[in-house]
């Protein structure tokens, strides 16, 4: 089933898939099996830099909105979040927000549900992606630099995946 926020993008024209490309709001997106990002994370064990590539998409994605709509980052929250909805990652809940700490949730992490399903229960969390593009959210709409931590993940059998952003002081 399509989402409403999709199916709104479709019929005003904000978004189209052609052969030349996909487009939301005149930026440029691609489409890969969610589960090459998993292999790929996988075979280079390296969080940090899935983190950063994390970051560097949510950074794009919000630079480009800021100039389309001329909007300020802090009042970009709900169409941020509608766009990390239709990106095939899970919907993503706000669950609390301080000046301290942010708490996002994702009850259906796909990658997370993939991770596990190719590698088995994991020990660690494993949504470093996600993390950073969490990271990169919360420090534009909030103005400060945070610290990411996945508290819970669907791939060590949680039900849900957690994140706690805490503003560094």
């Amino acid at each position: 089933m399509i989402s409403a926020f999709l199916s709104k993008l479709l019929t005003t024209r904000q978004a189209s898939f052609t052969e030349e490309g996909i487009e939301i709001f005149d930026l440029n997106f691609n489409m890969q099996p969610l589960l090459s990002l998993v292999r790929f994370q996988n075979e280079t064990n390296d969080g940090e830099k899935m983190g950063k590539l994390g970051y560097f998409i949510s950074e794009s994605i919000i630079t480009h909105f800021k100039k389309r709509f001329a909007i300020e980052e802090k009042k970009m929250t709900n169409l941020w979040t509608n766009i990390f909805d239709i990106s095939g990652f899970g919907k993503v809940e706000v669950v609390d927000v301080t000046k301290e700490r942010t708490i996002l949730k994702l009850d259906k992490s796909n990658f997370a549900k993939l991770y596990m399903e190719n590698y088995g229960i994991q020990k660690q969390p494993v949504c470093h992606l996600l993390g950073g593009i969490f990271k990169n959210f919360v420090e534009k709409t909030n103005g400060s630099k945070v610290d990411v931590k996945e508290t819970s993940c669907i791939a060590m059998g949680n039900r849900v995946c957690t994140f706690e952003l805490k503003t560094i002081k």
